[in-house]
């Protein structure tokens, strides 16, 4: 528990020790990448998209937590908001304190419930005076929501009118990770399931062996969708997923040329095949 703790404290100090200066650019900054979806740098630590429905606007993930997300969602849209997590690491939950209800699926709860508690704000607070932090006008002030998670599960649709979002379970870089498919427009959002380097060495990681099968569940529903939108990094073809494949089996093959990774969250072995990039623990395969 204690190493979990460190590991959480780990992600925020990397997304918050940005390069200083006197006058900072803003924390928030959207870009349109598809057809009424935006992604949301969060002061380019983490990738938060806004994806737009005839009805209702879906968030998924909230980043890090350092400034008033909430607001900034509203000058992108004036429709009700569906927050959505994909995990729960703080530098995709780390504002759920500002929505009064964040769907995360039940397996990562405790996480990101962890890093909204009072103390570990406060905590952040103090992280940021040594870095770059977002400016006056940016900050939340409003009191804290008491946030009500709310348990999702794999096949789950959210309706935003004319828009349908399906929930996929991808267990792996955490117990509960989800993928969110934008049915119609054939897009889906990954958290960090799918990105060009994929974590999977932290203690609450899943066997390499129960990753593979996320991947493998992936590919056979690669059909219906031809973008990845990963939780860090650009858009990506469908197919990077036969990259990450081929990355994992070759590990647990044991036929990858492993080299050393050094991260602050710990030390591990890193394995690459085409675009994809893996850091696993060899006593988790």
């Amino acid at each position: 528990m204690k190493r979990n703790f460190l590991i959480l404290i780990g992600l925020i100090i990397t997304g918050l020790l940005y390069v200083s200066g006197q006058n900072p650019a803003p924390w928030f900054t959207a870009k349109e990448v598809a057809n009424k979806v935006w992604v949301i740098s969060d002061h380019g630590s983490d990738n938060i998209y806004l994806v737009e429905g005839d009805d209702t606007a879906m968030l998924i993930d909230n980043g890090l937590g350092a400034a008033d997300l909430r607001s900034y969602v509203k000058t992108l849209t004036k429709k009700p908001v569906i927050v959505v997590i994909t995990h729960g690491h703080p530098d995709h939950a780390g504002s759920n304190y500002q929505f009064e209800k964040v769907y995360i699926h039940p397996a990562d709860a405790e996480a990101a419930k962890a890093m909204n508690r009072p103390e570990r704000r406060a905590a952040s607070s103090k992280t940021m005076q040594g870095g770059d932090a977002p400016s006056e006008n940016e900050l939340y002030k409003a009191e804290p929501l008491d946030t009500k998670l709310i348990a999702v599960s794999d096949g789950h649709v959210f309706d935003l009118g004319g828009r349908r979002m399906q929930v996929m379970e991808t267990p792996g870089h955490t117990p509960g990770g989800i993928c969110l498919l934008d049915i119609r427009n054939k897009i889906l959002f990954t958290g960090d399931n799918n990105n060009t380097l994929v974590w999977l060495f932290l203690e609450n990681c899943t066997p390499l062996h129960k990753c593979l099968e996320t991947l493998e569940k992936q590919q056979s529903r690669i059909a219906e969708f031809n973008t990845l939108m990963p939780g860090h990094g650009a858009p990506m073809s469908s197919d990077f997923i036969n990259d990450q494949i081929a990355c994992v089996k070759a590990i647990l093959a044991g036929t990858c040329e492993a080299k050393e990774y050094k991260s602050f969250a710990g030390n591990s072995k890193i394995c690459a095949f085409g675009q994809a990039s893996v850091a696993f623990n060899p006593d988790n395969l």
